[in-house]
């Protein structure tokens, strides 16, 4: 059995939103799935002081904000693009002794981590919208596709969702290619930052207003059978989560933003830096317990 501490989505360079500090935790692992700050490297960084015991492994998946740029003259450093972040999110990892998980694995234990930022595949959304106005909407209103930049950098570099649309599948057959080749009776947790069901979502059953740009449907694809992980961490969605798709587990508990409505409010109050999952394998098909 593996003892998981999981948070994600600190934004901690949100303003009234910073930590001095977590409380300790009696866990084997801790794992922050994304958006902690932007850009990433300034994230893994500030992970780092939170979580300072390098004895204990700490698993780090990218989240949407971690690609964010901002343009401060006082701090140039947070002007960056898609590519650099993907380029020096691993180098920043490697130095603090975090593991990074992108569209990578890693062994801690008997357990096996399977990572993945994963976005969407835009087909998750309310009935009455097609694919391109689906498209079409998240260009126009998700943040994603206005400060996250690409290329040179410049104002009009912005991300487009055809490049996330490409990324998620490429997550998605790497996730199932690591799930399906692990050892017969190997534990699997699966770390993303978007959503792998629409369980997930704030207003299910029922879609709702760009959804397309918060879950995907993989309960069918990667949650089922034996192949499936024990398993499966994400943030994203500001809301804790506890349920069981298929034969997975699925866990989130994010931070999320202070409440706008009041001093001292938290968007979303259940969140629990304590949190701890236990983890151990399922018996393997025949078996009797």
């Amino acid at each position: 059995m593996i003892r998981i501490n999981p948070v994600s989505d600190l934004h901690l360079d949100i303003a009234s939103n910073e930590l001095d500090g977590m409380p300790q935790v009696d866990a084997d692992v801790t794992v922050v799935a994304g958006d902690a700050a932007a850009p990433g490297t300034l994230a893994l960084r500030r992970v780092r002081e939170l979580y300072p015991d390098r004895d204990r492994p700490l698993i780090y998946v990218a989240g949407n904000h971690d690609h964010y740029s901002h343009h401060d003259k006082h701090r140039p450093e947070l002007k960056t693009t898609w590519e650099k972040q993907l380029r020096m999110m691993p180098e920043v990892a490697h130095e603090l002794g975090i593991t990074l998980l992108s569209d990578s694995s890693a062994e801690i234990g008997d357990v096996l981590f399977i990572g993945a930022t994963l976005w969407t595949d835009f087909m998750v959304r309310p009935p009455f919208l097609m694919f391109g106005d689906a498209v079409r909407d998240a260009t126009r209103r998700m943040n994603d596709y206005r400060m996250i930049k690409t290329g040179a950098g410049r104002s009009r570099d912005m991300l487009r969702p055809g490049q996330t649309i490409d990324a998620h599948k490429a997550s998605v057959a790497y996730l199932e290619k690591a799930l399906a080749e692990r050892p017969a009776g190997q534990a699997a947790v699966v770390v993303t930052h978007h959503a792998p069901s629409p369980r997930s979502l704030l207003r299910w059953p029922a879609a709702a207003d760009l959804d397309q740009c918060y879950a995907s449907d993989l309960e069918a694809r990667l949650m089922t059978g034996e192949t499936a992980a024990e398993l499966w961490l994400h943030g994203h969605v500001h809301a804790n989560r506890d349920y069981v798709a298929g034969d997975t587990r699925v866990v989130a508990n994010p931070r999320g933003y202070p409440d706008p409505r009041g001093p001292g409010g938290r968007e979303n109050p259940a969140f629990d830096p304590c949190l701890v999952v236990d983890v151990e394998p399922r018996p393997a098909p025949g078996w009797r317990t």
